[in-house]
């Protein structure tokens, strides 16, 4: 069983890594790491700077603990209302893959006869258009 996954991931990485278009920063393991490894580090350091502030070793544990988890809560909720703001989910994304496969296919089995008067209509719609008439 975990040889299975093994070799899984192992194909999914060499998948990935053939792939010639550049992968988004927060889609591999290693930048899940990288963030991981950053907030336990900004967490460190915001426990020692404020026990070097004057604070006591429990309560500057109590305000990183509140100001890391409520940054955390804070990004995420942002980033999700960006992402339903530009439409960036991935319902649209699959929705206008869909919507741009069925027109494709139906241009595909068009007859070339009605792709040529398509392209002459569209050609004398350019030619007509508002600026053709100053």
């Amino acid at each position: 069983m975990v040889l299975l996954r093994v070799l899984a991931t192992w194909s999914l990485t060499q998948t990935l890594q053939s792939s010639k278009e550049p992968i988004e920063f927060g889609h591999t393991r290693k930048d899940v790491v990288l963030i991981g490894v950053g907030l336990i580090g900004v967490g460190y350091a915001m426990y020692y700077g404020l026990q070097a502030l004057g604070l006591d070793a429990g309560s500057a544990g109590n305000w990183v603990q509140l100001s890391v988890f409520l940054g955390i809560c804070v990004f995420w909720i942002g980033s999700y209302i960006w992402r339903v703001g530009t439409k960036n989910m991935t319902y649209a994304k699959q929705l206008s893959d869909y919507e741009a496969a069925v027109m494709q296919k139906r241009f595909e089995e068009l007859p070339e006869a009605e792709i040529q008067s398509i392209l002459k209509e569209q050609e004398g719609s350019k030619n007509s258009g508002p600026l053709s008439s100053q």
